[in-house]
């Protein structure tokens, strides 16, 4: 099974190689590697939360369409 965080890794490991490579200022790097580090920490609670709210509604969806026999 797939998951989301694998993808987001290797787009931000992407962006993170880039300026590896073409940003010649260090000061500068640093501070882009920051900011890919705060996307990168975005997504993945994005992802999270995105998640845990489909599963929660088809946790109720499903308690409400199926109702428990004897209830």
């Amino acid at each position: 099974m797939f998951t989301f965080d694998s993808y987001i890794d290797a787009i931000q490991g992407a962006k993170k190689t880039f300026v590896e490579t073409y940003v010649k200022d260090d000061k500068f790097k640093a501070e882009l590697n920051k900011l890919v580090d705060a996307q990168t920490k975005f997504a993945k609670g994005q992802v999270q939360t995105t998640l845990d709210i489909a599963q929660a509604f088809v946790k109720n969806a499903s308690e409400v369409f199926y109702a428990k026999k004897g209830a």
